[in-house]
């Protein structure tokens, strides 16, 4: 005599069709991690720190030129850099980072210089308090450096080849204002 009963049978269904469902998510799990990593083009968002620290307006130590950076809606950044005589404001550079293929690019426009046309520089160095672009091609600067070593404090700095064949290293220091 058999032995049939039906609550076995669901049971056995049942089982099966969990191990069909984990086999389903962990392929469909492997499958995401690789396309992720196929097509991933922004940067680890963690790195974002450093850039979101930038944000807010800053003022050099001669009080007379300032940056202000701010976060866009699509998750990149831009700064304009001005100076103010008097009562006259000037805007010296602009500036966008965002993410590009496998680092963040720094795109700067200098006003009167490179015929009005943006410069890329691509990150280096990244860290939660400092980020270092460079451009090897461009003639000055090479290297664009920021480092937020906290709340209120910005150093910036530029690095690039002199006439003697060594490198200048120019320094900004700025006070968060705003």
């Amino acid at each position: 005599m058999n032995s049939y009963h039906p609550s076995c049978t669901l049971k056995l269904l049942f089982t099966f069709f969990m191990i069909l469902n984990m086999i389903a998510c962990t392929n469909q799990s492997n499958n995401k991690k690789e396309t992720t990593a196929a097509t991933e083009t922004i940067p680890s968002p963690a790195m974002e720190l450093v850039f979101d620290k930038l944000r807010g307006t800053w003022q050099s130590e001669d009080g007379k030129s300032f940056e202000r950076w701010a976060k866009n809606d699509d998750g990149t950044f831009r700064s304009v850099a001005f100076s103010i005589k008097g009562s006259d404001t000037s805007w010296n550079e602009q500036a966008l980072i965002y993410p590009g293929k496998n680092n963040w690019v720094f795109e700067n426009t200098v006003k009167g210089q490179n015929e009005g046309k943006a410069v890329k520089f691509i990150s280096t160095l990244l860290t939660a308090t400092s980020v270092q672009f460079s451009n090897p091609a461009h003639d000055f600067p090479t290297d664009i450096n920021y480092t937020v070593p906290g709340a209120n404090t910005l150093n910036a700095f530029i690095i690039g080849p002199n006439a003697k064949g060594g490198k200048d290293t120019i320094p900004f220091n700025y006070t968060r204002v705003k």
